[in-house]
C-alpha cells in the first residue's frame, strides 16, 4: 500500500487496467497469493521490449507474491523501481544508462528478478536505447495568463520560471505575471504520473523564485523579490501555503534583503541559504527563519541560482546571471572560486572554464556524479557542467528561439529559466517564453 500512495490513484488505477486486461480480469487483487519459497519464480516475457530511461515496464512469470517490496528488479546490474506485483506481473520503470552502449546507442540488458535470497534472469535481453530527447509536459505555447488546471493536455498557465521536485515526484512551478510584475503571481503542482495540475498559490504578490525542496523531501520552500519574505508548503499539510519573514538574528542592523532568487539547503549544517542582488550570503534555520550573514561581497549586483554540490555538500555552486559565469562557494573555507564562463561577458562557447561562455544562466541543478545542468536562458540551451569545468550544450539550438519536442538536433527551446532533477534522472524544463514545461531524458 506504500507504493500506491506514492504513486498516486491515477497511475495506480492506469497500471491495474492493464493488468486486468492481460489477465482477462481473472484474479482480483485480493485473489493474489503470497511468493512461496518452497516454489520456483518463473518469468516468461515482457512488455515492452525495448526503450530507455523511466520506461514503464511489464514483467511476465508466476510466484512474484503481491509485495513489491520483497522484489528487486535489475537492468544488468542496476535496479528499477518496483511500484506493483499482482501474483504473475510486475510493474516497474527502467532505470537510467544500465550500461555503456554500443556505436548505434544500444545497450543489451539482462533483466532478473530477486525474491529473498532466490534470481531469475528473463531469457531475452531488454534493448536499452541511450537517447537524449524533449518531450512536453504541459503548457499551451502563447496561451492567455488565465490558469487552467486539471489533466496534462488541457493545462495552460502563463511564463514559467523555476521549478523543484519532490520524492513523489510532484513538480513546483513559479509563475510570472506578465502584465503586472507584484500582482497575480502564482504556484502549481504538475504530478506527470497522475497526469493533473493543481493551482496551490493563486496569487503570491511579488514574483516567486527558484523552489527549494527541505531535505526531508516533504516541504518546499520558496523566496520571493519582496525584501525578507518567502513561502513554505509541506506534504503534511495538504500543501497549503504558509507566507513567513526572514528574521534577523541577535546584533544585526538594517536587516533587509534585497531580491532573493534561491534558496539551497545545506545537509552539512541543517541550514537554508540564500544570496541577495548586494552579493550577501545569509544562513537562516528552516524551522525559525532566524537569519544569519555568512559572506560579503558575492558578485554585488547580479542575480544568482544556486545549489549545493552532491558530492561536496559544503561547496555551493553559484550561477550569476547578470554577469554570464558559474562560481563556487565554499561555506567552510570561504573560496569563491570561477568554474566556468568569463565574468561580465556574455556569448555561447563550448570549452574548459574560463574559454566557455554563457549568455544569462539561472537556475541549475546537480547530478548524483555531480555534473551540473543549467537553463541558459538566452542562449536557449540547457549546458552541461563537469566537475572540472568542461562545459558542453545537452539539447538546444544556441541562439535559434523555437519551441520543438524532440532530440538534440531538433529541439528548441524559447529562454529556458528553471531546470530540476527527479530521483530517476529526468530533468524537468521551466520554458519561460513556451509557457511550457518540458521532460527532458537524458543520458
Amino acid at each position: 500500500m506504500k507504493h500506491l500512495l506514492k504513486l498516486g490513484m491515477g497511475t495506480v488505477a492506469a497500471m491495474l487496467a492493464v493488468l486486468c486486461l492481460a489477465t482477462s480480469c481473472k484474479d482480483s487483487k485480493d485473489d493474489v497469493k503470497d511468493y512461496d519459497p518452497s516454489k520456483p519464480i518463473t518469468l516468461t516475457d515482457f512488455y515492452p521490449d525495448s526503450g530507455g530511461v523511466a520506461t514503464k515496464v511489464i514483467l511476465n512469470g508466476d510466484n512474484f507474491g503481491g509485495d513489491a517490496s520483497m522484489i528487486q528488479v535489475f537492468f544488468n546490474d542496476k535496479p528499477a523501481a518496483v511500484i506493483q506485483a499482482i501474483g504473475n506481473k510486475i510493474y516497474a520503470i527502467c532505470p537510467r544508462k544500465p550500461g555503456e552502449g554500443d556505436e548505434q546507442g544500444l545497450v543489451n540488458c539482462k533483466v532478473t528478478v530477486k525474491i529473498g535470497d532466490k534470481t531469475v534472469e528473463y531469457p531475452n535481453p531488454f534493448k536499452y536505447r541511450i537517447q537524449t530527447v524533449v518531450t512536453t509536459v504541459c503548457g499551451i505555447v502563447g496561451a492567455p495568463d488565465d490558469v487552467v488546471m486539471g489533466g496534462l493536455a488541457q493545462t495552460s498557465f502563463p511564463p514559467v520560471t523555476y521549478l523543484a521536485v519532490d520524492n513523489d515526484n510532484n513538480i513546483f512551478a513559479s509563475l510570472r505575471n506578465r502584465n503586472n510584475y507584484y500582482n497575480y503571481n502564482k504556484v502549481i503542482l504538475v504530478n506527470e504520473d497522475e497526469d493533473v495540475s493543481r493551482l496551490l498559490i493563486p496569487d503570491t504578490g511579488a514574483p516567486l523564485n527558484q523552489p527549494c525542496m527541505l531535505d526531508d523531501g516533504k516541504t518546499v520552500f520558496i523566496p520571493t523579490d519582496n525584501h525578507n519574505d518567502y513561502w513554505t508548503m509541506s506534504s503534511e499539510d495538504m500543501w497549503s501555503p504558509i507566507k513567513h519573514q526572514l528574521k534577523p538574528t541577535t546584533g544585526m542592523s538594517n536587516f533587509d534583503i534585497q531580491f532573493k532568487h534561491s534558496f539551497a539547503m545545506c545537509t552539512v549544517d541543517g541550514y537554508m541559504y540564500v544570496r541577495d542582488k548586494q552579493g550577501i550570503l545569509y544562513k537562516f534555520e528552516p524551522e525559525t527563519g532566524l537569519t544569519t550573514q555568512v559572506a560579503a561581497g558575492l558578485m554585488s549586483g547580479s542575480d544568482s541560482y544556486t545549489a549545493f554540490s552532491t558530492k561536496n555538500p559544503e561547496v555551493l555552486y553559484l550561477a550569476y546571471t547578470n554577469n554570464h559565469c558559474i562560481y563556487s562557494y565554499n561555506i567552510k573555507t570561504g573560496a569563491h572560486t570561477l568554474i566556468a564562463g568569463i565574468s561580465g561577458k556574455s556569448g555561447y562557447i563550448d570549452g574548459n572554464g574560463a574559454s566557455a561562455m554563457f549568455n544569462e544562466p539561472r537556475q541549475l541543478i546537480l547530478d548524483e556524479n555531480d555534473d551540473m545542468y543549467i537553463a541558459d536562458t538566452n542562449n536557449h540551451c540547457i549546458r552541461k557542467v563537469t566537475p572540472s569545468g568542461k562545459v558542453s550544450t545537452v539539447i538546444g539550438q544556441p541562439g535559434k528561439s523555437g519551441y520543438q519536442d524532440g532530440s538534440p538536433e531538433i529541439a528548441l527551446f524559447n529562454r529556458p529559466f528553471g531546470v530540476c532533477l527527479n530521483k530517476e534522472g529526468i530533468i524537468y524544463v521551466a520554458d519561460y517564453e513556451n509557457q511550457c514545461i518540458r521532460r527532458l531524458a537524458i543520458e
